[in-house]
């Protein structure tokens, strides 16, 4: 069953509630959807990026270590000392000490090598091994020592890689010389690789050593500054590399999730830089896990965060969001019932003044009498089934009296009231009688006396009838008079002149057609550079029958989007039936063109120009409109449209 409303507010607010609060709800869901999907394309684009920075910074380090490498296997100098460094002993009991030459070699080679340390800065320790069970070493440790090169554990793959760089993480203990700072536990990155002569034959190993604490120090430094953060790198075997050996937790003391966060990260089925939703079992909290694989070195960087924290721009958003729905809820209703109150109070009004109306309250002009409703389908709701009721008493004296006596004389009375206000305002007489009242302490009789006799004549043409409008000489005159009393005003900073040919002073045209095309100039015209200058000039043309009156400027010019709406404005309005009526604020170029479209219909004229010199050009125009016995042709039609 239909639900009725009892009044029209009630009606109007239910509506308009519903209505407001569906598109509010359907705009806010789809913004919702829309930032929730751009915050989560965001959350994975950054960690992507974090783990590319990382993989770069990893690749960076990697290829300062395998140049270092390359600059010590393929240097002229440690080639030369290298060779009599390595060849066989004759002896045993062939030391340093013995064998000056031997001596010079070793000390000339650590040189060298600690020559590129330093120059690079990318490696604590570079040793160097033949087959011959030596190793030579520059950086914490400078010196040789005997050492079995197949008992290293980078030795198989380096031999059988020839050449290739082979990288592995090696304990401190592991190492064939002290670190020289006492941890023999200390983790370090080792990158070796087959050392040939120049014959290409293997001689020995290159092996860089980097501490694994200096490598990975930026990945301390991201994990640090975010406690959420975790990160995790693989070598190409999958052994992990970092967290570090000794920082990893141990098997007794790790947290329940390690092991359980080691195994999703081995097992991961995603593909690359694609951020994955991973759950943990034993607790049942969500991570968020990209991975990417470093194509210099073979290293997968994992990045782990947990979706709580990853996403908690997008609960805020949402706590926001759904505060902002209350608020817009209870924003909406307030507004609902406000415009339906508002819409119903002039109703009620009608509904009074409908009641109240008689013929002789129409023909006086009332307020009542410019109410023009028909309610031929009334509705389901009270107010309208009394207005309706009403109206239908009134029917017959409203039409009859409306179009019959009320036309002619509201709008023949607003015709003039709008000319005379629009022209004659407040503004304008405060300022001239501010002016006169200047002159006046100044002693200016004489201009005060010219400025009230300009005025006065102004006043004078304006209160006079012209229905049939007046000739292009009285409307110059009052024109003339106006530049005259701004003259007074602006004194020599206005200079204005008339060129109109005297074939034209005779033509008809609407009164008060010129002079708004002039106030408008002294209005929007003035530019900052003076003088300000205005000139009139006029044109005929016999063979068309049709006259034009240009008014230009030297001032600043109309703006683009000014011009654009008059000349839309123009556009519009080109049929006489649908001019809008007069009213008080639409007495400028609108207000113009209205009236000349009434009079000359389409040989009506106007158009508006920047000038490439500067200033403003406007044009009017119509045809000449010829008279016949006091009357002009279609001048019914005319005055009761203009009216």
């Amino acid at each position: 069953m239909r639900y009725r409303f009892r009044t029209l507010q009630q009606s109007l607010f239910a509506y308009y509630s519903a209505v407001f609060i569906i598109f509010s709800l359907i705009v806010a869901g789809l913004l919702y959807v829309f930032l929730a999907s751009d915050t989560r394309q965001r959350s994975e684009e950054q960690q992507k990026q974090l783990g590319l920075s990382i993989v770069g910074h990893l690749d960076q380090e990697v290829v300062k270590m395998n140049n270092f490498s390359m600059n010590i296997v393929y240097s002229n100098l440690v080639k030369e000392h290298f060779s009599h460094y390595l060849a066989p002993a004759e002896g045993a009991e062939q030391t340093m000490l013995s064998d000056p030459a031997l001596y010079k070699d070793t000390t000339t080679l650590i040189d060298v090598i600690l020559a590129i340390i330093s120059s690079s800065n990318t490696a604590k320790q570079a040793n160097i091994y033949d087959v011959n069970g030596k190793m030579l070493g520059a950086g914490v440790f400078n010196g040789q020592l005997p050492v079995d090169l197949k008992q290293r554990p980078w030795y198989k793959e380096t031999w059988e890689r020839s050449g290739w760089r082979v990288i592995r993480l090696l304990q401190g203990e592991a190492l064939p010389m002290p670190t020289g700072e006492g941890k023999r536990d200390e983790p370090y990155i080792s990158l070796t690789r087959v050392y040939k002569d120049g014959n290409y034959v293997s001689q020995g190993v290159v092996e860089i050593l980097q501490r694994a604490d200096d490598l990975f120090q930026h990945l301390n430094e991201l994990q640090a500054s975010n406690k959420e953060l975790r990160i995790y790198v693989l070598d190409e075997r999958d052994a992990l590399l970092y967290p570090l050996p000794a920082a990893s937790p141990a098997a007794d003391a790790a947290p329940a999730g390690y092991a359980e966060e080691m195994k999703l990260i081995q097992h991961r089925t995603s593909p690359p830089e694609t951020m994955q939703e991973v759950t943990y079992s034993s607790t049942d909290s969500k991570q968020m896990m990209t991975y990417m694989t470093s194509q210099e070195t073979g290293w997968t960087v994992v990045v782990m965060q947990s979706k709580q924290s990853l996403f908690a721009n997008l609960n805020r958003m949402a706590l926001i969001f759904s505060g902002a729905a209350l608020a817009t809820l209870i924003v909406i209703l307030m507004l609902s019932y406000l415009i339906s109150k508002r819409v119903t109070l002039p109703l009620h009004r009608l509904q009074r003044i409908i009641q109240k109306t008689g013929e002789n309250d129409l023909m006086s002009g009332q307020e009542s009498g410019q109410l023009l409703f028909k309610l031929e389908h009334p509705g389901s709701i009270r107010e309208l089934d009394e207005l309706n009721n009403t109206f239908i008493r009134l029917n017959q004296q409203l039409v009859q009296s409306f179009h019959d006596q009320m036309a002619v004389k509201s709008r023949e009375t607003d015709a003039r009231l709008l000319a005379l206000q629009s022209q004659m305002n407040p503004h304008f007489l405060y300022n001239n009688i501010t002016n006169i009242s200047i002159m006046a302490e100044e002693g200016m009789n004489k201009q005060i006396v010219a400025f009230c006799g300009h005025i006065a004549s102004m006043l004078r043409y304006i209160s006079a009838p012209s229905q049939n409008g007046v000739s292009l000489s009285q409307e110059l005159e009052y024109c003339e008079r106006y530049l005259k009393c701004m003259k007074i005003r602006f004194e020599d900073d206005l200079h204005y002149d008339f060129s109109i040919p005297d074939e034209m002073t005779d033509i008809q045209i609407p009164m008060l057609i010129i002079q708004p095309l002039l106030e408008n100039a002294m209005k929007y015209g003035l530019g900052d550079t003076l003088p300000w200058k205005l000139h009139i000039t006029g044109e005929l043309d016999i063979t068309q029958e049709t006259w034009q009156i240009h008014v230009e400027d030297n001032g600043p010019g109309i703006e683009p989007q000014a011009h654009e709406h008059i000349e839309l404005y123009i556009s519009r309005h080109q049929n006489v039936d649908r001019m809008p009526e007069l009213e008080i604020n639409g007495m400028g170029l609108k207000n113009i063109w209205a009236r000349l479209k009434l009079w000359y219909g389409p040989a009506a004229r106007m158009c508006i120009e920047n000038k490439a010199t500067g200033g403003v050009s406007i044009c009017i125009g119509g045809s000449i409109r010829k008279e016949q016995g006091g009357t002009y042709e279609n001048a019914e039609k005319i005055q009761n449209t203009y009216r």
